[in-house]
């Protein structure tokens, strides 16, 4: 999964970064952030443990999306898994919309386990088909 915190792009309908105005804006807000156990990710936090709580919607507007994939290592899901992964991150949140900055204490992206706990997601999941020929 991959959370963002703020919006660096305008006037690509996602968040509210306006031109000459982008300094703090924020994302599209589809979650909220219940808490972040920074010692999940020490990496990122820079600190060995502690929380981070976020009661009542006071951590402000944030955009969390999540993958999927299918826990079979011959599956095309899974050894494609890597796309789906920079397609969200990268192509359709950072290029396509501009979202930029983790959530403090947490990483952008990582595993759904060193993530903050969150309400809710988006998430993407591929749908496959190879095609094969042989000559």
């Amino acid at each position: 999964m991959c959370c963002w915190s703020q919006d660096r792009q305008a006037n690509d309908g996602n968040g509210n970064c306006a031109d000459n105005d982008c300094a703090d804006a924020d994302p599209a807000d589809n979650t909220d952030i219940c808490y972040v156990d920074m010692a999940n990710s020490p990496g990122s936090a820079h600190v060995s443990g502690g929380f981070s709580i976020f009661p009542a919607e006071t951590e402000g507007k944030a955009h969390c999306h999540g993958f999927a994939w299918i826990d079979d290592p011959t599956s095309t899901d899974y050894r494609y898994r890597g796309n789906n992964l920079f397609y969200v991150s990268y192509y359709d949140h950072l290029f396509k919309r501009g979202y930029v900055r983790e959530i403090p204490g947490a990483p952008m992206c990582a595993c759904i386990e060193q993530m903050p706990v969150v309400s809710r997601s988006d998430c993407t999941e591929m749908k496959i088909t190879e095609t094969y020929s042989f000559k």
